[in-house]
């Protein structure tokens, strides 16, 4: 008998199907914490785009695509399965209901039981999809962000350089414009309006990393609503299953 018992015990918390969930739900909560980290004031883009450069990153880096779609046809299977059962979950149930002598109210609980744990795995196979292009997006927009700083402080420090060896050129000589100074203004120019493009595209850059910060808060929102829902679905159907033991037990 204990044996029988310590063997149900594993089928129901260690079965495949069910390592399978836990597998995907851990991976959802590590793409939310990555995220978290990512979003986080803590650490400037810079900080991180020196993380990306190290050695052991680069490595890994050199076979991101791979892995990126390796996970996303992985995560897309996953979906699909948690689809697939709620749809046969929920034509279980109701092939049930068309049948009113076989309906109990232990079965019934029963059926919704499983169709609750079908719908809170479809939620976490989604979102774990969903956060998956968020990440690869935030490591992108983070990346290009330190790039367009760095390249912002060089134009700025160039075109300071220019300007003031201009100045002194035209501090020496006075109102003669000679072709180096012409050259030299044109270089200025130039450098201004590259400048200009550089500040313009950063802008943009952040503007795009501040919606997705907020992309991202809003759908940690989401997932604690339906979490909660979830969570008063369980109540309800474990309220539901103390009458049916009692009649039981009577």
């Amino acid at each position: 008998m204990y044996q029988m018992a310590a063997w149900s015990f594993v089928y129901l918390y260690f079965s495949p199907e069910i390592m399978l969930w836990h597998l995907t739900a851990a991976f959802l909560y590590l793409e939310m914490f990555t995220v978290f980290l990512l979003i986080i004031p803590l650490f400037s883009s810079r900080s991180w785009a020196k993380f990306f450069k190290t050695e052991w990153v680069q490595k890994f880096a050199a076979f991101s695509t791979y892995y990126f779609n390796f996970f996303l046809v992985l995560l897309g299977l996953v979906l699909l399965e948690a689809l697939r059962q709620v749809m046969n979950q929920r034509s279980a149930y109701e092939t049930l209901k068309s049948h009113p002598s076989e309906l109990r109210p232990e079965t019934e609980s029963l059926y919704l039981m499983r169709m609750f744990r079908a719908q809170r795995n479809l939620y976490i196979a989604g979102f774990a999809l969903f956060m998956w292009f968020v990440f690869r997006r935030l490591i992108r927009l983070i990346s290009e962000h330190a790039q367009m700083s760095a390249s912002q402080e060089a134009s700025l420090k160039q075109a300071k350089n220019a300007s003031a060896v201009a100045e002194q050129i035209l501090s020496s000589r006075g109102d003669e414009e000679s072709e180096i100074v012409k050259r030299l203004k044109a270089e200025l120019e130039d450098l201004k309006q590259k400048l200009q493009e550089e500040e313009e595209s950063h802008e943009t850059t952040k503007q795009d990393l501040v919606t997705l910060k907020k992309q991202a808060t809003q759908t940690a929102q989401e997932y604690d609503r339906v979490a909660t829902e979830c969570q008063e679905l369980q109540r309800r159907i474990t309220l539901m299953s103390e009458p049916s033991a009692d009649k039981k037990s009577d």
